[in-house]
């Protein structure tokens, strides 16, 4: 396999990549009318909120500070003593009005502002759910496509990097797309609406407000600049930890046995704050960024108040003969407005480098081809008599390094063949292929006279039943490790192939029968339970032909005693593939087929090859003198 198949961590991305983006948003396409919805939803909602100064301004300029009442006022100080009354009720008939207006403001201000609470929940709430969703689509695309890899892509991406783009990475876009994207976008119409209103207003105090804008986006490209760098960093730090936490969890029982505990401790300590150390520089980093930004807010509402003030006291900043207050309260609320977003939009940078660089990661995952995929004409299994043949097989897992050399054999229907040599001839490797986990280089393998690769995976591996040394059992009860989810196995069939190959036995004993939890990887079990349990699997899943491999290993005694009676059971009318170590476990075999150094060196009968004093020979003198050695 090519290095094309191995996925880094430390991909480097650009801040925006406008393909990626575009990949992301196609994720958005079944929900285009909901996300439509929450666009127009928003965009109301900035409109109501950026309104809100406006008529702040006229409730102060038009009803507190009302010009009539101040021209009446000032008419009071002059007018003569017989016509005061007159001018005294047209004051309070005018403060009375002034009120009413107030109170009719003040109203419509806690409508609108009631209004924009439930428009913005609803938008959230859309939001919301179409990030969820398209977050569970993305899952599902990258677990249905990790399940289609073959072996050999797995062999090269460890699981925790595998499990890093299937949570983390998923997670980050999903937030970019609800929390980014969304008040990215919130911003900039907050950030239009805001420039429309101020320049309709008066257009001199918008351009003072805007005098220190340049200076935030110079602050803003020099602060993406370093903040960049230090992310990236961080995924690579990250990485790094997670990796090898995942290592040393599943690798305790070594660790433990070794006594590394505390020399691992220091590594992940090490690793640990080298992570620590790069989020603080990016905590500094904001450090810098965020108080820049909030003097430049608070220089622009200070440059507001001295130019409004000046105009003010001139006399130039007037409504209706009277000093416009409230345009001056306005503005001040605009401009926080104003800078908020601008500071929010720089915020979000972390979140867009955060999707970019997880976007990239998923989609290079996704892009990976598969090497091992059905043919368009690839057939289904009726029936199969179980015959198989490797006819002039080469297979290595590296370009150049040969496993399998020239390997030829043939297996008829029914018959029991053992498979034997040193570790590492490449006994395993041959079940590998057979069922297809990768496909050979060189030569043919076929079941029935057809090439495997002429089948489709699925009932081609629905047919080959393999036990394996090392059983894997999934969390859960011991009727779901039998059954694994197949709805045509019923709770009485679990039971008897269960009780078949011997396995009622313990089974019945445990709290809950068949309900007992295994733990993770069958923790709770020991290995021959584990054994027995595996050979109850492949006998309900009724394979034509049957691999074990080295399923007698490491089990005691009676156990073992238990396990071959339901070996022997379930060899009954399948074609049958053994491999071990142990020659003892394999004398009874139709023939056996010795391989060494990925070559067929010998196949016979045990006395035919015992006869012939050759490799088999070799290797069966040397275990009886071990076994006699431990007597």
């Amino acid at each position: 396999m090519s290095e094309s198949y191995h996925l880094e961590d430390e991909i480097r991305v650009k801040a925006y990549d406008v393909r990626l983006l575009r990949r992301l948003v196609a994720y958005l396409r079944p929900y285009a009318r909901l996300t439509f919805v929450a666009t127009i939803l928003l965009i109301v909602a900035t409109l109501v909120s950026n309104i809100l100064p406006f008529f702040n301004m006229r409730a102060i300029d038009w009803y507190i500070n009302s010009p009539e009442r101040t021209t009446l006022k000032a008419e009071l100080r002059t007018v003569a003593p017989s016509d005061r009354g007159a001018v005294e009720d047209a004051f309070k008939q005018a403060e009375q009005r002034d009120r009413h207006g107030l109170m009719r403001l003040i109203v419509l201000l806690g409508v609108l502002m009631i209004v924009e609470t439930l428009i913005r929940y609803a938008q959230m709430m859309i939001v919301t759910f179409v990030g969820q969703k398209t977050m569970l689509e993305m899952r599902m695309r990258v677990f249905a496509h990790l399940q289609r890899m073959s072996l050999c892509f797995l062999d090269r991406n460890p699981v925790g990097r595998l499990m890093t783009r299937v949570t983390d990475d998923v997670e980050s876009i999903q937030q970019t797309i609800v929390s980014g994207l969304v008040e990215v976008v919130s911003d900039l119409f907050t950030i239009v609406g805001v420039l429309a209103f101020m320049l309709w207003v008066n257009w001199p105090l918008a351009i003072i407000t805007l005098s220190t804008v340049p200076l935030v986006f110079v602050t803003s490209a020099v602060f993406r600049k370093y903040a960049r760098k230090s992310y990236l960093e961080i995924r690579r730090k990250i990485a790094r930890v997670n990796g090898y936490m995942q290592e040393n969890v599943s690798g305790m029982r070594v660790v433990q046995l070794f006594g590394r505990e505390d020399a691992n401790f220091e590594e992940y300590r090490n690793r640990n704050a080298d992570y620590r150390d790069e989020w603080l520089r990016q905590v500094r980093n904001y450090a810098y960024y965020f108080p820049v930004v909030d003097f430049l807010g608070s220089l622009s509402i200070a440059l507001i108040i001295l130019y409004g003030g000046h105009q003010i006291l001139q006399g130039r900043l007037i409504l209706g003969g009277v000093a416009s207050i409230g345009m001056f309260y306005a503005y001040i609320q605009w401009a926080e407005r104003l800078f908020a977003p601008i500071r929010s939009i720089a915020e979000k940078y972390d979140l867009l480098q955060s999707a970019m660089a997880s976007s990239e990661r998923i989609f290079t995952l996704l892009d990976t081809p598969e090497d091992i995929t059905d043919r368009p004409d690839a057939a289904p299994i009726a029936s199969l008599q179980g015959q198989v043949e490797f006819r002039d097989v080469w297979f290595g897992y590296e370009p150049d390094r040969w496993i399998l050399k020239n390997v030829s054999l043939s297996i008829q229907p029914g018959e029991r063949v053992a498979i034997v040599g040193h570790t590492g001839a490449g006994k395993t490797t041959l079940i590998n292929l057979l069922c297809r986990f990768y496909d050979i280089q060189q030569g043919r393998i076929g079941i029935d006279g057809m090439d495997v690769r002429d089948y489709a995976q699925a009932a081609l591996r629905k047919n080959v039943g393999v036990v394996l040394q090392d059983v894997f059992l999934f969390s859960g009860s011991i009727a779901h490790n039998i059954r694994l989810e197949n709805p045509e196995l019923n709770d009485e069939y679990v039971r008897a192939c269960a009780a078949y190959v011997n396995a009622a036995h313990f089974i019945e004993r445990l709290p809950g029968d068949y309900s007992y939890d295994v733990g993770e990887r069958g923790g709770n079990l020991s290995t021959g339970q584990r054994q027995l349990i595996a050979f109850a699997r492949a006998l309900a899943h009724n394979p034509r032909i049957l691999v074990l491999d080295e399923a007698t290993s490491s089990v005691d005694t009676e156990t073992e005693a238990l396990i071959q009676d339901a070996i022997a059971k379930l060899m009954e009318g399948r074609t049958s593939i053994v491999i071990a170590h142990r020659l003892s476990t394999v004398q009874h075999a139709d023939r056996i087929i010795v391989l060494h150094h990925g070559e067929v060196r010998e196949v016979g009968t045990h006395q035919e090859l015992l006869a012939r004093r050759g490799l088999y020979y070799k290797l069966y003198q040397l275990q009886y003198k071990d076994q006699a050695r431990i007597a």
